[in-house]
């Protein structure tokens, strides 16, 4: 019905506007709904989805670590962990307390753990309250799931170190993954990985790739039920070089006394067994260390989570004796049957340098010089050799240079020269310096490894061999194997003679009377080896008396057997006083369970 003030004409004229504008309505209303489902179709179905379902990221099992001979030296066990999605629960306060009074633990500690996790975390990615919870706390969980919103029950494959400190230094530990670790280039490691030794060296071996669960949730963010789930893949399992049997005997020989002890097949590299004294426990690692632990290690006088075998120099002692003999023998300097009268002691300016033997061990040659290991005839070979000839062959020979093996912080140890005292100290290089650099004192300082690394040079004939850790690599899935092979860094040529010679003053040591390493005589080989003594500058040691502080540390270094070597051995025993009797026993035990293996042709 028209009203008076319509005229009929006026509403003629604005029907074709008012057709325009539905017509541009309707375009509009079809354009946009093309775009939302054209274009941002995928976008808006995701939104929807990520509204209903829940992806749990699921972490891999870590690769296991085998010793040599397949026996398990790093495995996993399978935990269950109680875990919070804050983005899941409606009230999150209300989840908190709830789940506070059925798994006993305290709200406060609830909410840390939420905001400790807050930095770091993507939506929707659980923050773990209760690690390797126990069934009755898993269960009630599970029968709670409507009253507990958010809150999940993780599957979880925990690292365990089943020797706890054997081999810990070397082997390392995993720990919750740092914010710099995140932002570089490991965003899916999930909340563990490599934090030293082999476990971080070779993580990305044995890391494995992350699996989801998939969960649809209600519009309360209560679990109504699993969708599937995408298994995660397994890390690669290694099998190292490491013999458990031997790396027991080198704990076992060090006991409670700090020292290291490195032994290595000679004719490949492969090391055999690397211990270090005092050691840690790896297991504290992946639960998350405690602050109080921390501390504990932190503070720790004797530094359990250094590695003495590859972090720690000493001067080597009598041990260096071997590097005199040999240049001196490749110089021309050193004759066989040249003898030195040795009555105790040497002379050097207004200085008297002692030889060990107080009442001198008269007129020695150079086999039983190294035998009895007498100062005296070092003292004069070095002063006729020249104390930078003697450093020239000791770096020929791999001292003062890193050896290469495989795990984090390697020290070079340090071979003087005259010029090197000179830029350091400003003093010039005296006769007193080569007497006592020439029997392994003063400023030459060597570690654990280099010195094994000597003996494997001495016993293969001068083949220098990256120390190696990994022997092969298999993958759990798949079963393919990898093997490494042996690594020559180098070859050093060493006067066939010479080396002789020396071969034979080694085994003297061992086997001959008057020889300093009778300890290390064991009935299923011949060894050939070399004790040493360190001279330790008296100072207070916090945890020990001084007395104790002031002693020498004992060295042993050795190979066997000798007609045909398989292993070569360096043992040091800090404050040990004698190598022969502190460090050689050590030694011996370790060869004896190495050989016993290999005899045995055990294979894996």
């Amino acid at each position: 019905m028209l009203h008076q003030h319509d005229n009929p004409a006026d509403i003629q004229k604005r029907l074709p506007l008012l057709a325009i504008f539905i017509a541009v309505f309707t375009l509009a209303l079809f354009a946009r709904l093309w775009y939302l489902q054209a274009i941002k179709g995928d976008y808006y179905y995701e939104q929807a989805e990520s509204n209903r379902i829940r992806p749990v990221k699921l972490r891999p099992p870590r690769g296991i670590i085998y010793d040599r001979y397949g026996r398990p030296l790093v495995e996993n066990v399978l935990t269950f962990d109680i875990s919070l999605v804050p983005e899941d629960a409606q009230d999150i306060e209300s989840t908190i307390r709830k789940l506070s009074s059925i798994v006993k633990i305290d709200e406060a500690s609830i909410r840390t753990a939420l905001d400790d996790a807050a930095p770091v975390r993507t939506n929707y990615e659980p923050v773990k309250i209760r690690e390797e919870a126990p069934w009755n706390e898993v269960a009630l969980v599970e029968s709670h799931q409507e009253d507990l919103p958010g809150t999940i029950i993780e599957p979880e494959h925990r690292r365990h170190y089943p020797y706890e400190g054997l081999a810990s230094q070397q082997l390392g530990y995993i720990g919750k993954v740092t914010p710099a670790q995140r932002k570089q280039d490991q965003p899916d490691i999930g909340l563990l990985t490599g934090q030293a030794g082999l476990e971080k060296v070779y993580d990305k071996y044995l890391r494995g790739t992350p699996g989801r669960r998939m969960i649809q949730v209600n519009a309360g963010g209560r679990k109504v039920k699993d969708l599937g789930i995408e298994e995660p893949r397994p890390g690669i399992d290694l099998y190292l070089t490491i013999d458990l049997d031997a790396q027991k005997a080198a704990e076992e020989g060090l006991g409670d006394r700090a020292g290291a002890v490195v032994a290595m097949d000679p004719n490949t590299g492969e090391i055999l067994a690397l211990a270090s004294h005092p050691n840690y426990d790896p297991n504290l690692f992946p639960r998350g260390i405690s602050p109080k632990d921390w501390v504990r290690f932190s503070n720790d006088p004797a530094h359990p989570l250094y590695n003495r075998a590859i972090q720690s120099v000493y001067p080597p002692g009598s041990t260096f004796k071997i590097v005199v003999a040999l240049a001196g023998l490749e110089y021309g300097v050193i004759k066989p049957d040249d003898t030195v009268t040795c009555h105790g002691s040497l002379s050097s300016g207004r200085h008297s340098f002692r030889c060990w033997k107080r009442e001198g061990h008269g007129s020695i040659s150079l086999h039983r010089a190294i035998v009895e290991s007498c100062d005296v005839y070092f003292y004069t070979m070095g002063e006729r050799i020249g104390w930078d000839r003697v450093a020239e062959y000791a770096k020929k020979l791999g001292f003062g240079s890193l050896t290469g093996i495989p795990l984090p912080d390697e020290k070079p140890g340090l071979i003087p020269t005259t010029d090197w005292k000179k830029k350091r100290t400003g003093e010039a290089w005296y006769g007193g310096d080569t007497f006592i650099n020439s029997i392994g004192q003063g400023y030459v300082l060597a570690s654990p490894i280099q010195e094994c690394q000597l003996m494997s040079v001495v016993a293969n004939g001068g083949h220098f061999y990256r120390p190696t850790l990994l022997k092969q690599t298999r993958n759990r899935e798949t079963g393919a194997v990898k093997t490494f092979s042996p690594e020559i860094k180098s070859l050093t040529t060493i006067n066939a003679a010479a080396l002789d010679l020396v071969r034979q003053a080694l085994a003297g040591v061992v086997a001959e009377p008057g020889g300093t390493g009778h300890a290390a005589q064991t009935p299923i080989a011949t060894v050939a080896g070399k004790s040493g003594t360190a001279q330790v500058i008296a100072q207070k040691v916090a945890g020990r008396k001084l007395a104790e502080a002031a002693r020498d540390h004992a060295w042993f270094i050795a190979y066997a057997p000798v007609e045909n070597p398989k292993i070569a051995v360096a043992v040091i025993v800090e404050h040990g006083v004698h190598g022969g009797s502190a460090a050689a026993p050590v030694a011996k035990r370790v060869i004896e369970e190495y050989l016993k293996n290999v005899e045995s042709k055990i294979v894996h």
